[in-house]
């Protein structure tokens, strides 16, 4: 009897924390990814006396007068808004450039034949398998060998190529393997019909892919434009190692970071300033967050149109 209520109160317990296990898990990893951005936007209205006298979150009680943290992003010693166009204009540019190289690319593997079509779609998948980090230095190397450009010969000797070249930011991140898989899988699912179709009628193979088949796959843009936005917005790397001596042309995260750590350092004349900093982190962090809060339902459909087995 004492067995049977035992086990009776266990499974009561069992099925309470079964119901309420993942709101749980849930709302504590919400606060765990909540609090940084918290913390940075209340620390960025705080004084620095008031950042230093605080604990484990900054309450700022005069947050309207410290506002001029984020002025301060804005004057001619720490302008960011050269460094935002080249980010935003970039962020255009590749993702035009990219929709046009994934959506033929993805139709090309999914309804063209050709010798060693698999084989080719496997090598192109792996190198999605390589990090980012390993291929700076192969990168750089292409880019300053590259033909005809910045004093190279047809071989690529002779001068510097795209290196220090501000036209390298714009040449850079066309070709998305992972998009080019997602267009392959949607254009897999919607059959060969409209393609026949469309030859009978004497389409052209650039017209049935624009016109025909790419308006169907629409969810897939804002899967785009969240990869493009988040990976332009992040860049850190491309104008430092491509524009070593264009100090003038660095993207915004390398702008950003630059003025983080000036203000963060202790060396710094009147010591540091960390509500300066926690500013133009929240900068940074505000528009991804806006862009994903725009795109997400879009972004789910395209992720759901994509996970289609061919």
């Amino acid at each position: 009897m004492e067995n049977a209520y035992k086990i009776k109160k266990t499974s009561r317990f069992a099925l309470v924390f079964q119901k309420i296990g993942p709101y749980l898990f849930l709302t504590i990893g919400g606060i765990v990814m909540v609090y940084p951005f918290v913390y940075s936007l209340l620390g960025s209205l705080c004084s620095v006396e008031e950042y230093k006298a605080s604990l484990l979150l900054p309450i700022p009680k005069h947050p309207w007068t410290e506002l001029g943290n984020y002025a301060i992003l804005f004057k001619a010693e720490t302008d960011i808004l050269f460094p935002m166009f080249l980010t935003v204009s970039r962020m255009v540019v590749g993702f035009v450039v990219s929709v046009f190289v994934s959506s033929f690319g993805g139709y090309v593997f999914a309804k063209v034949n050709f010798k060693y079509k698999r084989i080719v779609f496997t090598i192109l998948l792996s190198s999605t398998m390589i990090p980012g980090v390993a291929m700076m230095v192969p990168n750089f190397i292409w880019m300053s060998k590259f033909p005809l450009v910045g004093g190279n010969n047809i071989l690529g000797d002779g001068g510097t190529g795209w290196v220090d070249n501000p036209g390298v930011l714009y040449i850079t991140g066309w070709v998305s393997a992972y998009s080019i898989f997602l267009f392959r899988q949607c254009f897999v699912s919607l059959g060969n019909d409209m393609a026949e179709s469309g030859e009978i009628d004497g389409a052209s193979f650039v017209r049935i892919v624009l016109q025909l088949y790419l308006p169907l796959v629409r969810p897939i843009f804002s899967m785009m434009i969240l990869n493009t936005f988040v990976a332009n917005w992040n860049d850190y790397m491309t104008s430092l190692i491509m524009l070593p001596s264009k100090t003038e042309y660095r993207l915004l995260a390398t702008t950003s970071a630059t003025l983080m750590e000036l203000f963060s350092n202790p060396q710094r004349f009147g010591g540091a300033d960390y509500p300066k900093t926690f500013a133009i982190a929240t900068v940074m962090m505000i528009p991804p967050l806006i862009v994903y809060l725009l795109v997400q339902k879009q972004f789910v459909e395209g992720l759901a149109m994509g996970a289609v087995k061919g």
